[in-house]
């Protein structure tokens, strides 16, 4: 079980998915995030949080990977104006965090959640829809 968290950017909040998504960024830093829980897969996910070279936030890559993997994050979550991740009970995740959660993951992430993920991923690209996330404390 790996992925990696990675942020785009583009600057704006859009929303997609019959509303069921949302784009925040700030500064240079894009976030994907779920408006609602929709609950989600049942896959075990333990990854880093790391950013694309375009600026949206998911997962660094694996073994399996050399790229960062996109994650649409849990309804709850939010990005800050420092470009960080607060979950819903106030759990801070930053660039380089260990972090669990359970969700699905999807080899085309585009055909899957749409035009709503283009701030992050073209068709073909592949990243993660978490219900879940939670720092992993050391």
């Amino acid at each position: 079980m790996g992925a990696a968290l990675a942020a785009c950017g583009s600057g704006s909040v859009a929303s997609g998915v019959a509303s069921n998504m949302r784009v925040e960024t700030e500064g240079s830093t894009t976030a994907l995030m779920q408006v609602a829980d929709l609950g989600g897969g049942d896959a075990a996910f333990e990854g880093v949080v790391a950013m694309t070279p375009e600026g949206c936030l998911g997962m660094a890559p694996t073994a399996d990977s050399d790229r960062v993997r996109v994650v649409v994050w849990p309804a709850g979550v939010s990005l800050s104006a420092e470009g960080e991740l607060t979950t819903s009970s106030g759990e801070r995740l930053v660039l380089g965090d260990t972090v669990s959660g359970g969700g699905e993951d999807f080899d085309d992430l585009h055909e899957h959640r749409g035009d709503a993920v283009t701030a992050c991923v073209a068709e073909g690209d592949p990243g993660l829809v978490l219900a879940e996330v939670e720092k992993i404390t050391e």
